[in-house]
């Protein structure tokens, strides 16, 4: 097999990022689309031009003709809707957050070896040369010991029914954008945080709309990092070393999608343009699932990196619920 057979779970507003991107791989063609409403899965094919639209997902997933699935559901259908496309026989691609608790991935690792195949979590971002040439700086000493990851993503949401403003549905700033910041520390320190804080403006329903975290991690390196649904597009990172630092202006979401990759060198206060390379971010994450399917080899985000990732997220959500709960108004009274 040459080439893989891809079926979308979901046509919601992240979809058409993946159509582009199966589109421009060689190794790809999109074959089928999946939602609960026919009439919904019905016009996103027509209007990409995909062969086939199932009016339920368990029909995509008994379509034969589909090797791979695309799972772009709410946060609380990843991980149930992994675990069946796997059992079904197909590898996944499952939107970030992979799950919302650490035995959620080890439900999914365990059906991953079942059936023989691949699940990876679509953090398309840390395929973009970009990410790749940071990451490569910052492990090669160029700036010296790494001391602090300062990270923001944030953007304005406030459309009603939103399902990431839905608490059931795995809701909140955190597990939307908070954690971009949070993978790309663990990405750069290579290790496990050994400590969390974290504070958040909760709504009156405990969806988070502001968060503000930090990490420390065995070496040393502290991250810390901000999110949130109630602030205008930002996104930045700060990677400080002893000797120099690195600036990233577009970390996260950067062209055709958002700016272009912007990359700065800060040493003894002279700052210095990095050139760095440029690409569809999610074609690189779909080219990197079809290599390690096709060429056996493991890809870049493996489940054991997804699996530390969720464990940091519900470290850091419970530390802040647990600052919300432990917060007491001062006495107004004198002394």
């Amino acid at each position: 097999m040459e080439r893989l057979r891809w079926g979308i779970l979901g046509p919601g507003r992240i979809a058409p990022r993946l159509v582009r991107a199966i589109a421009a791989s060689g190794r790809a063609d999109l074959v089928a689309v999946a939602s609960r409403d026919p009439g919904r899965a019905g016009a996103f094919a027509e209007r990409h031009a995909i062969g086939r639209a199932h009016g339920s997902y368990e029909a995509l997933l008994a379509d034969p003709d589909v090797d791979v699935v695309y799972v772009a559901l709410p946060n609380h259908l990843h991980a149930p809707w992994t675990v069946r496309a796997l059992e079904a026989g197909k590898h996944v691609l499952c939107e970030k957050p992979l799950a919302l608790s650490v035995e959620e991935v080890d439900a999914i690792a365990a059906a991953a070896d079942r059936a023989g195949r691949l699940a990876v979590e679509a953090f398309m971002y840390l395929h973009h040369p970009q990410t790749l040439a940071v990451v490569g700086m910052a492990r090669s000493g160029a700036l010296g010991p790494l001391e602090i990851i300062d990270g923001s993503f944030s953007f304005t949401l406030a459309h009603p029914g939103d399902p990431r403003l839905e608490p059931a549905m795995g809701g909140g700033s955190l597990w939307d954008v908070g954690c971009y910041p949070v993978t790309l520390a663990r990405r750069l320190a290579a290790e496990e945080p050994v400590a969390v804080q974290a504070l958040a403006r909760f709504d009156e329903r405990g969806v988070d709309r502001t968060f503000a975290g930090q990490m420390l991690f065995p070496g040393g390196l502290i991250a810390r990092f901000d999110s949130g649904f109630a602030a205008p597009d930002r996104q930045r990172v700060e990677i400080v070393g002893r000797d120099a630092s690195l600036v990233l202006d577009a970390p996260f979401l950067v062209a055709p999608d958002g700016p272009a990759p912007s990359v700065t060198l800060v040493r003894d206060g002279i700052a210095t343009p990095v050139p760095v390379g440029s690409t569809d971010q999610y074609r690189a994450e779909v080219d990197d699932l079809c290599a390690a399917i096709l060429e056996g080899r493991a890809p870049r985000v493996d489940l054991a990196f997804s699996r530390g990732t969720i464990a940091t997220l519900v470290a850091l959500d419970g530390a802040a619920r647990a600052a919300a709960r432990d917060t007491t108004r001062p006495d107004d009274g004198g002394g």
